[in-house]
């Protein structure tokens, strides 16, 4: 599975999905990276919301992303999301990437 993660260090998920200076892109199997990809955020090249959103949701589905994992994320998000069947699991703040790639959402 493809998941896409918001952070802005690489081991820590963004407090805020939009605002995350990078998505983590990784592809697990069995609670191990195959591959990750570290992409900036292409949100915050806009300073209109709407073409902001419409850009993560193209870099998530060109990337081929099935699960966000995150922190914080908006109402209107989480429609988008849906509307493209990439599933949504929440996580405490400030979770370890490497954590919850094993299963481990606490």
């Amino acid at each position: 599975m493809i998941v896409g993660i918001p952070t802005d260090d690489g081991v820590t998920v963004c407090e805020h999905f939009g605002r995350s200076k990078y998505f983590l892109i990784a592809k697990v199997e069995n609670g191990s990276f195959i591959e990750k990809n570290l992409i900036e955020n292409p949100h915050n090249k806009e300073k209109d919301d709407q073409v902001g959103h419409g850009r993560v949701l193209k870099m998530l589905t060109d990337n081929k992303v099935r699960k966000v994992i995150c922190s914080n994320l908006g109402p209107r998000m989480v429609d988008n999301l849906g509307s493209l069947n990439i599933a949504v699991e929440r996580c405490n703040l400030d979770s370890k990437i490497e954590k919850l790639l094993k299963g481990d959402v606490s």
